[in-house]
């Protein structure tokens, strides 16, 4: 179907090319006034392009009517082509045969066969071109046609002509067969290239359209270019209506110009507020010229929910756990002094059976103040009165205490005039927790260390104790409420010393091994104000 296409547009180029080629002729031959006085059949010229004019009509008539069949087209095409070369050499002959100066139309016809018809086709045409030439030539030599010609010209002279002439007719024939034949090849190559490129293209737009996160494109100024089809859907709004919309007016979280990266909001579809992730990069052409921005973004509205869903069940599952491990600090406690006042209540006691039982119901309800004031400073704490305080002065402070009245060697390495914003109760409660806890865990007349850092945004102070260390499935635990290894601990400490850190926007990290001992590295963020003293 290709190849009868090219034929029929090769034939009506023809055609056109002939019209023209006559025009010319009859153009030229009015307004230079040429007359034949020195070729007798010169008369004919007229009957000659009337002929021509005649018989390209009758082709294109033809060729509306002809059937669609590669076949018969190709003998249109031959017809064609060898009816011009014989009025070709009829021209050549009306104009003095071996002197006429149409005898290159010859090779126009070549090279016309051989675009139409290949390499073969145009082998064809200069053959039957150099044979009706030839004899065309050879009567004329012999006088069989009415054409006169120069008399010095001699045998040589129309062998001469006749060689250059064939020669060049099959030259033509051969390299332009050879460049029809790389033009068919380039052409193949382009077109399938063509093919793999639109399919390319289609695939793509097949991927673009039916990806489940939304895509769009907009340009420098934020107006949108595309958008797919799941975008649509997000947003909740037809591609037409978004087409060349602003950005801001469609995702209000965002701010022009385009910021990159990724980025969290919130847009209303249908009333209801859709909850969207978003990523944007910059839309690059092949050169690295900036075209506009890309962004691909996500419906997270089923995420969050089922974040939020976690997080009550979260919620909901550590206050039954916590509830359950305040039940059971108080319960101990309680037991205790059951037990005591039911003791007492007989007074059959001894006098000293009974002291040492009010000792220990005093005693168990010291402990239940503790836990319950731990309890209530843990689950609701006070709001930070933070000022700008002397961390060093204030690590040494609490050093001092607990090495009062604890047979401890407590080795320090403090950088002086370390100073912070904090609030300086909650951070003393922090380093004294954490203090009690590494001295305890350390045999006695063992070593604690303890050293504070200024480390650029940060102050960092280190505990260290070399003790017994923390078991590995109790590392994740040390943290929680009621959660303690010591007989006598309520498990609060290291919690509400977590909160502390947590509240002031620093992070708390324990490195511990059995038998090594453990350590405390405790940040606190610096404020801005902490950097311009």
């Amino acid at each position: 179907m290709r190849r009868l296409r090219q034929i029929k547009k090769g034939l009506k180029v023809l055609s056109a090319f002939r019209l023209l080629l006559v025009i010319i002729f009859f153009g030229l031959m009015v307004f230079l006034q040429l007359k034949g006085k020195g070729y007798p059949l010169y008369r004919y010229i007229n009957w000659w392009i009337i002929g021509i004019l005649l018989l390209t009509v009758g082709y294109l008539y033809l060729l509306k009517r002809l059937p669609a069949d590669l076949k018969k087209y190709k003998a249109f095409a031959y017809l064609q082509l060898i009816t011009d070369t014989v009025l070709i050499v009829i021209l050549i002959l009306l104009t003095g045969g071996i002197e006429s100066w149409f005898s290159f139309l010859l090779i126009l016809a070549v090279i016309g066969s051989s675009i139409i018809l290949g390499r073969r086709g145009g082998f064809i045409i200069a053959s039957v071109g150099a044979i009706l030439y030839g004899l065309m030539i050879d009567l004329q030599y012999y006088n069989y046609l009415p054409i006169k010609y120069n008399a010095s010209y001699q045998v040589k002279d129309f062998f001469y002509n006749l060689v250059i002439n064939t020669t060049g007719l099959y030259i033509t024939a051969f390299l332009m067969g050879y460049l029809v034949q790389r033009l068919e090849l380039t052409s193949e190559s382009l077109e399938k290239r063509d093919i793999d490129l639109k399919e390319l293209s289609r695939f793509h737009s097949e991927v673009i359209e039916n990806i489940p996160s939304g895509l769009f494109t907009t340009d420098l100024q934020g107006r949108i270019t595309f958008i797919n089809r799941a975008g649509e859907q997000i947003v909740g709004q037809p591609r037409e209506t978004l087409m060349m919309k602003s950005i801001k007016e469609v995702f209000p979280f965002l701010d022009l110009p385009l910021s990159l990266g990724r980025c969290n909001g919130k847009v209303e579809r249908d009333g209801e507020v859709q909850y969207v992730g978003m990523n944007i990069s910059l839309n690059r052409d092949s050169a690295g010229r900036e075209l506009g921005y890309i962004g691909t973004f996500q419906d997270l509205t089923g995420i969050v929910k089922l974040e939020e869903e976690m997080k009550r069940k979260d919620r909901l599952a550590a206050i039954g756990e916590l509830s359950a491990n305040m039940a059971h600090e108080i319960r101990n406690p309680l037991a205790s002094i059951k037990n005591s006042i039911e003791m007492l209540k007989e007074d059959t006691l001894p006098e000293e059976t009974k002291k040492r039982l009010m000792r220990i119901a005093i005693k168990e309800m010291d402990r239940l103040n503790t836990i319950v004031t731990e309890f209530l400073m843990y689950s609701n704490p006070k709001p930070l009165e933070k000022k700008r305080t002397d961390l060093s002065g204030l690590v040494n402070s609490v050093c001092d205490m607990v090495s009062t009245d604890r047979d401890i060697n407590l080795k320090r390495d403090i950088q002086p005039d370390v100073f912070v914003t904090v609030d300086e109760n909650k951070i003393r409660q922090l380093l004294w927790n954490v203090l009690i806890n590494a001295v305890q865990a350390s045999p006695e007349g063992g070593v604690v260390e303890v050293s504070l850092k200024d480390v650029g945004f940060f102050c960092n102070i280190r505990v260290r104790d070399y003790g017994s260390g923390i078991k590995e499935e109790d590392r994740e635990k040390i943290f929680y409420p009621f959660f303690s290894t010591k007989k006598e601990g309520t498990g609060l400490g290291l919690a509400i010393s977590y909160r502390i850190v947590e509240e002031h926007g620093g992070k708390i990290e324990v490195h511990s091994s059995e038998g090594e001992g453990t350590e405390f590295s405790i940040y606190l963020k610096k404020d801005e104000a902490d950097y311009e003293q």
